[in-house]
Protein backbone atom coordinates (compact mmCIF):
# COMPACT_ATOMS: atom_id res chain seq x y z
CA UNK A 1 0.00 0.00 0.00
CA UNK A 2 1.42 3.09 -1.20
CA UNK A 3 -0.02 4.87 2.54
CA UNK A 4 2.24 2.46 4.29
CA UNK A 5 5.06 3.03 2.26
CA UNK A 6 4.80 6.47 2.75
CA UNK A 7 4.37 6.43 6.65
CA UNK A 8 7.66 4.25 6.42
CA UNK A 9 9.94 6.51 5.11
CA UNK A 10 8.61 9.59 7.01
CA UNK A 11 9.44 7.52 10.52
CA UNK A 12 12.90 6.53 8.48
CA UNK A 13 13.63 9.93 7.90
CA UNK A 14 12.75 11.01 11.31
CA UNK A 15 14.83 8.41 12.94
CA UNK A 16 18.36 9.91 12.95
CA UNK A 17 16.87 13.01 15.22
CA UNK A 18 14.91 10.66 17.12
CA UNK A 19 17.94 8.51 18.13
CA UNK A 20 19.51 11.58 18.85
CA UNK A 21 17.17 12.70 21.55
CA UNK A 22 17.04 9.78 23.08
CA UNK A 23 20.37 9.45 23.62
CA UNK A 24 20.11 13.43 25.34
CA UNK A 25 17.23 12.19 27.57
CA UNK A 26 19.70 9.24 28.22
CA UNK A 27 22.66 11.76 29.30
CA UNK A 28 20.48 15.16 31.09
CA UNK A 29 19.72 13.62 34.55
CA UNK A 30 15.83 14.56 35.73
CA UNK A 31 17.43 17.13 37.84
CA UNK A 32 17.57 19.37 34.81
CA UNK A 33 13.91 19.13 33.93
CA UNK A 34 14.22 22.28 32.02
CA UNK A 35 17.06 21.19 29.32
CA UNK A 36 15.17 17.44 29.14
CA UNK A 37 11.56 19.81 27.97
CA UNK A 38 14.15 21.55 25.37
CA UNK A 39 15.12 18.33 23.92
CA UNK A 40 11.26 17.20 23.76
CA UNK A 41 10.42 20.26 22.44
CA UNK A 42 13.36 20.16 19.65
CA UNK A 43 11.76 16.61 18.46
CA UNK A 44 8.48 17.19 18.19
CA UNK A 45 9.97 20.35 15.92
CA UNK A 46 12.40 18.47 14.04
CA UNK A 47 9.20 15.43 13.42
CA UNK A 48 6.64 18.35 12.84
CA UNK A 49 8.64 19.94 9.69
CA UNK A 50 9.75 16.71 8.24
CA UNK A 51 5.52 16.75 7.42
CA UNK A 52 6.05 19.20 4.76
CA UNK A 53 8.43 17.60 3.19
CA UNK A 54 6.70 14.35 2.69
CA UNK A 55 3.34 16.21 1.81
CA UNK A 56 1.63 15.80 4.75
CA UNK A 57 0.06 19.23 4.77
CA UNK A 58 0.59 22.56 3.43
CA UNK A 59 1.10 25.59 4.79
CA UNK A 60 -0.02 28.76 3.24
CA UNK A 61 -0.52 32.28 4.12
CA UNK A 62 -4.14 32.26 4.22
CA UNK A 63 -4.39 28.65 6.31
CA UNK A 64 -3.22 24.91 6.30
CA UNK A 65 -4.39 21.80 4.79
CA UNK A 66 -3.77 18.42 5.81
CA UNK A 67 -2.95 16.19 2.81
CA UNK A 68 -1.74 12.95 4.42
CA UNK A 69 -4.25 10.35 3.20
CA UNK A 70 -6.86 8.92 6.26
CA UNK A 71 -4.72 6.19 7.18
CA UNK A 72 -1.41 8.32 7.65
CA UNK A 73 -3.55 11.02 9.04
CA UNK A 74 -4.87 8.04 11.56
CA UNK A 75 -1.47 6.73 11.90
CA UNK A 76 -0.16 10.11 12.86
CA UNK A 77 -2.78 10.93 15.46
CA UNK A 78 -2.32 7.68 17.41
CA UNK A 79 1.18 8.22 17.33
CA UNK A 80 0.95 11.24 18.67
CA UNK A 81 -1.24 10.06 21.63
CA UNK A 82 1.34 7.54 22.39
CA UNK A 83 4.06 9.97 22.23
CA UNK A 84 1.99 11.48 25.03
CA UNK A 85 1.80 8.66 27.40
CA UNK A 86 5.41 7.85 26.57
CA UNK A 87 6.58 11.80 27.79
CA UNK A 88 4.47 11.33 30.75
CA UNK A 89 6.29 8.20 31.75
CA UNK A 90 9.72 9.04 30.83
CA UNK A 91 8.98 12.71 33.08
CA UNK A 92 7.37 11.02 36.35
CA UNK A 93 8.15 13.88 38.03
CA UNK A 94 7.59 16.99 36.18
CA UNK A 95 3.98 15.30 35.29
CA UNK A 96 2.89 15.44 38.75
CA UNK A 97 3.38 19.01 38.73
CA UNK A 98 1.05 19.34 35.54
CA UNK A 99 -2.02 20.97 36.31
CA UNK A 100 -4.26 18.99 33.99
CA UNK A 101 -7.75 20.84 34.97
CA UNK A 102 -9.22 24.02 35.93
CA UNK A 103 -11.30 24.17 39.23
CA UNK A 104 -14.14 21.98 37.63
CA UNK A 105 -13.64 19.67 34.38
CA UNK A 106 -16.95 21.46 32.47
CA UNK A 107 -15.33 25.00 32.88
CA UNK A 108 -12.16 23.97 31.36
CA UNK A 109 -13.99 22.97 28.24
CA UNK A 110 -15.81 25.93 28.07
CA UNK A 111 -13.13 27.83 28.50
CA UNK A 112 -10.95 25.99 26.13
CA UNK A 113 -13.76 26.20 23.40
CA UNK A 114 -13.43 30.18 24.05
CA UNK A 115 -10.09 30.58 23.65
CA UNK A 116 -10.25 28.60 20.20
CA UNK A 117 -13.08 31.47 19.48
CA UNK A 118 -10.42 33.91 20.34
CA UNK A 119 -7.55 32.73 18.37
CA UNK A 120 -9.93 32.28 15.47
CA UNK A 121 -10.96 35.64 15.56
CA UNK A 122 -7.64 37.07 16.02
CA UNK A 123 -6.51 35.29 13.20
CA UNK A 124 -9.98 36.21 11.04
CA UNK A 125 -9.47 40.03 12.14
CA UNK A 126 -5.66 39.70 10.96
CA UNK A 127 -6.28 38.32 7.86
CA UNK A 128 -8.85 40.82 6.87
CA UNK A 129 -6.57 43.74 7.42
CA UNK A 130 -4.13 42.14 5.57
CA UNK A 131 -5.72 40.66 2.66
CA UNK A 132 -4.67 37.02 2.54
CA UNK A 133 -6.84 35.14 1.01
CA UNK A 134 -8.75 31.55 2.70
CA UNK A 135 -8.34 28.88 1.47
CA UNK A 136 -11.87 26.84 0.35
CA UNK A 137 -13.99 24.81 2.99
CA UNK A 138 -13.09 21.19 2.71
CA UNK A 139 -15.80 18.52 2.39
CA UNK A 140 -18.32 17.79 5.23
CA UNK A 141 -17.23 13.94 4.87
CA UNK A 142 -13.82 14.73 6.37
CA UNK A 143 -14.44 16.91 9.56
CA UNK A 144 -14.37 14.16 11.72
CA UNK A 145 -10.96 12.69 10.99
CA UNK A 146 -9.87 16.16 10.89
CA UNK A 147 -10.64 16.67 14.11
CA UNK A 148 -10.02 13.68 15.69
CA UNK A 149 -6.29 14.29 14.12
CA UNK A 150 -6.11 18.28 15.13
CA UNK A 151 -7.27 17.20 18.76
CA UNK A 152 -5.16 14.40 19.17
CA UNK A 153 -2.02 15.67 17.35
CA UNK A 154 -1.78 19.15 19.41
CA UNK A 155 -2.72 17.81 22.31
CA UNK A 156 1.12 16.41 22.51
CA UNK A 157 2.17 20.25 21.55
CA UNK A 158 0.16 21.36 24.54
CA UNK A 159 1.61 19.04 26.99
CA UNK A 160 5.31 20.16 25.59
CA UNK A 161 4.43 24.13 26.04
CA UNK A 162 2.26 24.32 28.47
CA UNK A 163 2.43 21.31 30.46
CA UNK A 164 5.72 20.91 30.80
CA UNK A 165 7.62 24.17 29.88
CA UNK A 166 5.13 26.54 31.35
CA UNK A 167 4.74 25.02 34.60
CA UNK A 168 8.52 24.80 35.30
CA UNK A 169 8.52 28.01 34.51
CA UNK A 170 6.26 29.10 37.52
CA UNK A 171 8.83 27.88 39.91
CA UNK A 172 10.47 31.18 38.36
CA UNK A 173 7.88 33.37 37.14
CA UNK A 174 4.28 34.60 37.81
CA UNK A 175 1.42 32.93 35.69
CA UNK A 176 0.62 35.85 33.45
CA UNK A 177 4.50 35.89 32.54
CA UNK A 178 4.77 32.24 32.24
CA UNK A 179 2.07 31.83 30.16
CA UNK A 180 3.53 34.86 27.82
CA UNK A 181 6.94 32.81 28.21
CA UNK A 182 5.78 29.57 26.43
CA UNK A 183 3.37 31.18 23.91
CA UNK A 184 6.50 33.47 22.42
CA UNK A 185 9.09 30.74 22.60
CA UNK A 186 6.10 28.54 20.78
CA UNK A 187 6.17 30.81 18.37
CA UNK A 188 9.31 30.94 17.90
CA UNK A 189 9.83 27.14 17.47
CA UNK A 190 7.70 28.09 14.26
CA UNK A 191 10.75 30.03 12.60
CA UNK A 192 11.93 27.32 10.37
CA UNK A 193 9.07 26.38 9.61
CA UNK A 194 8.09 29.79 8.38
CA UNK A 195 10.98 31.43 6.72
CA UNK A 196 13.15 28.12 5.11
CA UNK A 197 10.40 25.36 4.90
CA UNK A 198 7.67 26.81 3.68
CA UNK A 199 9.00 30.31 3.02
CA UNK A 200 5.44 31.86 4.46
CA UNK A 201 6.89 33.93 6.85
CA UNK A 202 5.27 36.58 9.18
CA UNK A 203 1.81 35.17 9.02
CA UNK A 204 3.12 32.12 10.76
CA UNK A 205 4.95 33.50 12.97
CA UNK A 206 2.24 36.20 14.14
CA UNK A 207 -0.59 33.12 14.65
CA UNK A 208 1.77 31.18 16.32
CA UNK A 209 2.43 33.78 18.74
CA UNK A 210 -1.42 34.49 19.18
CA UNK A 211 -2.05 31.03 19.55
CA UNK A 212 0.46 29.97 22.06
CA UNK A 213 -0.02 33.11 24.42
CA UNK A 214 -3.71 32.57 24.59
CA UNK A 215 -3.00 28.78 24.82
CA UNK A 216 -0.80 29.91 27.75
CA UNK A 217 -3.50 31.99 29.43
CA UNK A 218 -6.27 29.10 29.43
CA UNK A 219 -3.87 26.85 31.08
CA UNK A 220 -3.73 29.25 33.99
CA UNK A 221 -7.45 28.87 34.67
CA UNK A 222 -8.25 25.50 32.66
CA UNK A 223 -5.29 23.47 32.41
CA UNK A 224 -4.05 21.29 30.25
CA UNK A 225 -7.51 20.11 29.19
CA UNK A 226 -8.80 23.81 28.01
CA UNK A 227 -5.31 24.53 26.58
CA UNK A 228 -5.49 21.52 24.48
CA UNK A 229 -9.08 22.27 23.11
CA UNK A 230 -8.12 26.08 22.38
CA UNK A 231 -5.05 24.70 20.14
CA UNK A 232 -6.43 21.78 18.44
CA UNK A 233 -10.17 23.87 17.75
CA UNK A 234 -8.34 26.89 16.74
CA UNK A 235 -6.37 24.38 14.16
CA UNK A 236 -9.40 22.11 13.44
CA UNK A 237 -11.20 25.56 11.92
CA UNK A 238 -8.55 26.39 10.53
CA UNK A 239 -7.84 23.75 8.29
CA UNK A 240 -11.20 22.94 7.56
CA UNK A 241 -10.91 26.52 5.90
CA UNK A 242 -13.47 28.39 8.28
CA UNK A 243 -11.04 31.14 9.56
Amino acid sequence: MPEITSLAQYLLAITPAFLVCAALLLAVPRTVPLLRVLVHMLFFVLARDAMTAHGYWQVAAGGLRFTAPPPVLLALGAMSLGLVASTCWLESEARRQIRWLGMRPVLSVLLGVAGACVIIALATGLKALSGLPSLAPVAPSALPLLLGFALAANCYEELLFRGLLQQQLRAWLPAWRAALVSGLLFGLCHAFLATTVTQVGAPILVFTVIEGVVAGLVYCRAGLLGASLAHGLAIFALAAGWV
